[in-house]
């Protein structure tokens, strides 16, 4: 929704589905063909049509955190919960696409106005402990979008550098975030942003 709503293009698309995405996904493919990809301890799967086109499906869920910067025991949940989980309001917003609420645009965070604002602002105070590659992110979407970390934020952001919760992620995720970071087209201003805050 919110490449959508700024007119940008986008071909990274998140489908939720209530009850189950995997239970989904084998319909479908029964359906229109292709093969399936289940995760399990997820919820997710991963459509592969017969032209190569692939689709991600989430079951709708809650996330809950062991210990910073861990891997999150999931569990089902609605849609709202799911938005919850998301890293900044600005990418909590969701269209329904099923026949009885064909259209509704939920909005429970105040991404919306987040949007138009030009800020990015988490959910809760924990959220770069629960995920510290959520800093990172962070100043990805700032410098991607010319928004501004909201004051809040940029303080959850600083304590959490503070207590160096970037160093308790698994070297993998923190690879996968910074091949993301370099192939910005204004991938020298997020570094430059990073060095500011002393990330790097």
């Amino acid at each position: 929704m919110r490449d959508l709503l700024l007119n940008v293009p986008n071909h990274d698309i998140d489908v939720v589905i209530e009850p189950s995405a995997i239970e989904f996904a084998g319909q479908l493919t029964k359906v229109f063909g292709g093969s399936v990809q289940t995760y399990p301890q997820f919820g997710t799967a991963t459509i592969t049509r017969p032209d190569g086109i692939s689709i991600d499906l989430v079951t709708a869920r809650s996330e809950f955190y062991v210990s910073p910067a861990a891997m999150p025991d999931v569990e089902s949940g609605n849609i709202k919960h799911d938005l919850y989980r998301r890293d900044f309001t600005i990418n909590t917003m969701a269209i329904a696409l099923d026949g009885t609420r064909y259209g509704r645009f939920y909005d429970y965070f105040g991404g919306q106005a987040d949007l138009e604002e030009g800020i990015i602002r988490v959910l809760f105070n924990l959220s770069f402990v629960e995920d510290p590659t959520r800093i990172l992110r962070a100043i990805r979407f700032e410098q991607r979008l010319g928004f501004q970390i909201e004051p809040e934020t940029l303080g959850f952001l600083m304590n959490a550098l503070q207590h160096d919760l970037l160093q308790k992620v698994p070297a993998e995720r923190i690879r996968t975030e910074l091949v993301q970071l370099l192939a910005e087209d204004r991938a020298p201003h997020v570094i430059l942003r990073m060095h500011e805050l002393g990330v790097c």
